[in-house]
């Protein structure tokens, strides 16, 4: 039975009714609905598919905003950190960053010290309620020899050694989403991706009527809410312009992240800084260079983050051939000794983050903080915009949201208690136990449910592809659980098989023949779906 159902989330009416399935929307959905409050959410493509997918990995606790002396913003990081890697402790591991010191100034020995030393006790509590593997260390400073085994060929001149911090490693970030989602339907949540909100208007009964159309049967459904949450990420001022005339003109910037096949550094995430100047307008502590990381992922490195201004439509974002190259060339000039090239890039990561009207040419400055606002307009009071601008920050963002919406509403239903994971119902022999180490890596508790359908079949022949880890039983629960409607839904978002490169293309015909099965595909459509995976890796040299 698939959970992804128009009818019946169009037949009840909501205390919340979430637009956009990123990080922002699928915060604020769980958070609300956890708090017992009738939500819904719908997305218009898949969950996480757009900007929330562009990222490092790195779910850090703010130790640069020291440099603002914004203690608030880095504990709003430290909590939402912590409460992702307690949501998913499967989908996290400690990450190592690593930072060469020089001189004595902001780099210096003496400041990281007296900064590590403040970001850990503004960090007390980083660890509560984590389990034991996936706690995160305190910092530290290496020497010069330690640094230089760790970050060879650097510029050895008044190198000092090395600041060591800790922050979490997302190792599948579109998952992580895609867990505060499955987390706030068994609360009582409703939600529906391929699902756009096309128009609204307030009702006489006084709730608003909010017309949604599914994107693959073309029907439209009405959704009746007392209050709406605009996450749309760059699609925001789309829905915002519905209901406030008067919505400024956003400004954007394209932010890229590339996937090089080539592992620069094996133990830390190193921070190295760009040879282009950059001022930081709000910082206290001023440095004149961005910083780049390197961060070692899945046998890869992701490198980033690279940031454009663009005045291209969130529809029709595009990553050019040279904006690649120009990327490459930077980290070439700040670290000779990567030699990367052209046909290292496996991958990249894109997507439109607020920009503030004050950024200059080649000085990009993204808006600081997240943030959200009612509508003035006097028949849309109750519309809430979220302007997002870090993945990392969400979670605090949905519970100012839910706080503010405890003013507004009262509870009427009782907060639902989540179901305890069902137990295998036949003892595991040495195959099973294998299976389900591969797929609590994967799903965590929910791994118990797919072996559990494995058990129950009498078909010798469990895999899709066995090289590639894919089981028939977890394709299966990807569609009907999941709500993977597409190939690329299951590539990018479910599986990560296409994250770190382009997957064989075998392997994506089988795939996609399996989907077919269960969802009416013909051959016309299994083609167009593998070629519209084959679309996301343009324009890379494969």
């Amino acid at each position: 039975m698939t959970i992804r159902d128009l009818k019946k989330l169009s037949s009840e009416v909501y205390d919340v009714l979430v637009v956009g399935g990123g990080a922002h929307g699928a915060t604020v959905a769980y958070h609300a609905a956890k708090a017992g409050y009738a939500t819904a959410l719908v997305e218009k493509g898949d969950f996480c598919g757009a900007t929330s997918a562009n990222s490092l990995k790195i779910l850090h606790g703010g130790l640069r905003y020291l440099q603002h002396l914004n203690i608030q913003r880095m504990r709003h990081s430290i909590t939402a950190r912590r409460e992702m890697m307690q949501l998913a402790p499967h989908l996290v591991q400690p990450l190592a960053c690593l930072m060469p010191l020089y001189g004595k100034g902001l780099r210096g020995k003496r400041v990281m010290q007296t900064a590590l030393f403040l970001n850990d006790c503004i960090g007390w509590d980083r660890n509560q309620g984590l389990p034991a593997e996936i706690r995160l260390p305190g910092g530290h400073i290496l020497s010069k020899n330690k640094c230089l085994e760790a970050v060879a060929d650097l510029e050895r001149k008044d190198l000092h050694g090395a600041a060591v911090w800790y922050d979490a490693l997302a190792i599948d970030t579109e998952r992580l989403i895609l867990e505060y989602i499955l987390e706030s339907i068994k609360y009582g949540a409703r939600a529906a991706n391929y699902s756009e909100a096309t128009a609204l208007e307030k009702g006489d009964d006084d709730f608003y009527h909010v017309t949604i159309r599914d994107l693959f049967s073309k029907e439209h459904y009405h959704v009746k809410t007392k209050y709406i949450v605009n996450a749309a990420g760059p699609w925001f001022e789309q829905l915002a312009r519905n209901t406030e005339k008067k919505i400024k003109n956003q400004k954007w910037a394209l932010a890229l992240n590339l996937v090089s096949k080539k592992k620069i550094f094996d133990e830390y995430a190193v921070a190295l800084e760009g040879i282009s100047k950059y001022a930081d307008k709000d910082a206290i502590i001023k440095r004149d260079k961005r910083l780049y990381f390197f961060v070692p992922w899945r046998g890869h490195t992701m490198i980033g983050t690279e940031y454009v201004a663009s005045n291209a439509s969130p529809d029709s974002l595009q990553v050019t051939r040279e904006m690649i190259q120009n990327m490459v060339d930077e980290v070439n000039s700040i670290y000779p000794s990567a030699a990367l090239q052209y046909k290292d890039i496996s991958f990249y990561h894109a997507g439109l983050l607020p920009m503030r009207d004050e950024s200059g040419e080649g000085n990009v400055q993204l808006e600081k903080n997240s943030s959200f606002f009612e509508q003035t307009a006097q028949n849309f009071s109750r519309v809430i915009t979220i302007k997002g601008v870090k993945y990392t920050t969400a979670p605090r963002i949905a519970h100012e949201i839910v706080r503010f919406l405890g003013g507004k509403l009262s509870l009427k239903q009782s907060i639902r208690k989540v179901p305890a994971a069902v137990k295998p119902s036949v003892p595991l022999n040495a195959d099973h136990k294998e299976l389900l180490h591969l797929l609590e890596n994967r799903y965590g508790p929910r791994a118990l449910h797919i072996l559990s359908s494995i058990q129950a079949e009498e078909d010798d022949s469990i895999w899709i592809d066995e090289a590639a880890g894919l089981l028939k039983a977890e394709l299966e629960y990807l569609i009907n659980e999941e709500m993977a409607c597409r190939l690329a839904d299951v590539i990018f978002r479910r599986t990560g098989l296409g994250t770190a490169g382009c997957p064989d293309r075998n392997l994506l015909k089988k795939i996609a023949e399996c989907m077919g099965e269960d969802l009416g595909w013909d051959t016309t459509r299994i083609g167009q779906e593998i070629k519209n995976v084959m679309h996301r890796y343009l324009p890379l040299d494969l």
